[in-house]
């Protein structure tokens, strides 16, 4: 998938990425996409940003979801990764 099929995926026309932080409130290298109405987080390594940003039809790349529980109750995460061909099939 392409960023665009992404989106259109989640639904929505932008991300609107910030910096995540840790329990203790440190900068990580992940940023993300909070949807409060619907209750979903959308997460992304900083390095995959910068590689979307040099080729927007970047097409390798995955969505991996998975409901997690905050503070305020459950949510959906959403993790945007890039995936690597096999070495090898068998």
């Amino acid at each position: 998938m392409t960023i665009t099929e992404i989106k259109a995926k989640l639904g929505l026309i932008t991300l609107e990425l910030n910096t995540a932080k840790d329990a203790d409130g440190n900068a990580t290298d992940w940023m993300r996409h909070w949807n409060n109405e619907e209750r979903e987080a959308v997460s992304i390594h900083k390095d995959l940003v910068a590689e979307i940003k040099s080729d927007k039809n970047l097409n390798s790349l995955g969505l991996q979801t998975e409901t997690r529980t905050g503070e305020q109750g459950s949510y959906t995460a959403y993790r945007i990764v890039k995936y690597a061909p096999a070495e090898t099939t068998l």
